[in-house]
């Protein structure tokens, strides 16, 4: 797997290409684009077959280990990827550590070891135990192992512990990736840690640049703990640290970041040059009875900027979700249904939920991908913030 990207700036929106892809050359994703975010091999609430009817291009599918460290023992004796063991042969695969829909929990790093919180409790991951998990699964891509556990808060003692740990992940994963023909076609991402402490990033990454022959793209991490706060993080706060790091990294790879960030913030993350997402945003809405309604095209019919299903006020709005919208949930279910299933429990609720905002992010991201195009992104920045602080307003 290769990646291409069409502009060279260092800290600026642009346009890409993942392809060349060895398991399935017919397969390419333009960038900028969203991992479809996964719990177990599956998309909260919906299955491979449902999400058929959300969309049917191909798709990067983001596989969190603590969602499947309890199908590591399977996997060692599995002879086909993870891809084929979740049920999903066609999608591309992305093995990260932690799930950003989930907090993660701090303080609990030890040398050279990092923690994952699974159903049976708190596991710990080494280099060695981390790549032998990353060999068995076969993904398409990869995150090499991190100790991101710090945010805005962490002391210089964590973020030092965060440096050291990661450097030694990344020299002893990276030394058994070119060892290993199985992960030979493997597309590999370095994480690039240093909290909000813009000299232990350039730190880190004098560590690492050195030594980048085998590496895909970066994933900008330890910005956050992950789960919902995320959403709500302030913009002016993470850009300067965004911004130094892109910078510094190699113009030629690709540039992830991880988390359920809103709308707007994806837009302004675009805007400095990240190429790759995650769907946990959708997630993270469809839980709390949220649908996106925000107007991505100058004619959609709406006034909203996202509208909670489970408001009384919804018991009798015959109106699909969102008008005009082309998804399974709005063109066959009214918001009176679903406000319905939502109130009494029934699994069908949050199914047509996320459905729709799922189809609703995707879509999302294909304008972001034209405008980048047109270099009409900032049209589009001003009109969702517009939304979103109004929103904000109302609440």
């Amino acid at each position: 797997m290769k990646f291409y990207v069409e502009s060279v700036s260092k800290c600026a929106q642009r346009l890409g290409t993942l392809s060349e892809i060895d398991a399935k050359p017919s397969v390419s994703i333009k960038t900028p684009a969203v991992m479809l975010h996964t719990q177990g091999g599956q998309i909260p609430h919906i299955t491979h077959e449902v999400f058929k009817l959300v969309s049917r291009d191909p798709q990067i599918l983001q596989i969190p280990l603590a969602g499947m460290h309890t199908f590591k023992e399977a996997m060692q004796y599995y002879e086909g990827t993870i891809s084929n063991f979740i049920g999903s042969k066609d999608s591309l695969t992305c093995l990260t550590l932690q799930d950003p829909c989930n907090i993660t929990k701090q303080g609990h790093n030890s040398t050279l070891k990092v923690p994952i919180w699974t159903k049976n409790g708190k596991v710990y991951y080494d280099a060695k135990s981390y790549m032998d998990v990353v060999e068995s699964f076969k993904p398409d891509i990869y995150f090499l192992l991190s100790d991101g556990d710090t945010n805005i808060s962490s002391s210089e003692k964590r973020i030092s512990k965060s440096l050291s740990n990661t450097v030694s992940f990344y020299k002893e994963c990276l030394e058994r990736h070119r060892k290993s023909q199985t992960l030979a076609n493997s597309f590999v991402i370095a994480p690039v840690v240093g909290g909000y402490k813009q000299l232990a990033r350039e730190k880190f990454l004098k560590s690492i640049l050195a030594d980048v022959k085998d590496v895909g793209g970066f994933l900008i991490d330890g910005l956050h703990n992950n789960g919902p706060e995320t959403e709500f993080l302030e913009f002016a706060e993470i850009e300067p640290v965004v911004k130094n790091i892109l910078n510094k990294l190699p113009t030629d790879k690709l540039r992830v970041i991880q988390g359920c960030w809103n709308p707007v913030n994806v837009i302004n993350l675009v805007e400095m040059g990240i190429d790759l997402f995650d769907s946990s945003y959708c997630h993270i809405l469809t839980e709390r009875s949220a649908a996106m309604t925000f107007a991505i095209e100058p004619t959609d019919q709406t006034d909203t900027y996202e509208i909670n299903l489970r408001d009384a006020k919804y018991l009798d709005d015959f109106q699909p979700i969102l008008t005009g919208c082309n998804c399974t949930s709005c063109t066959k279910y009214s918001r009176a249904y679903i406000h319905h299933l939502l109130s009494v429990h029934e699994l069908l609720g949050p199914i047509l939920v996320m459905i729709h905002n799922v189809y609703h992010y995707l879509r999302f991201f294909e304008k972001i991908r034209k405008c980048v195009k047109s270099n009409t992104l900032q049209a589009l920045q001003v009109s969702i913030t517009e939304q979103f602080q109004n929103h904000q307003k109302t609440k």
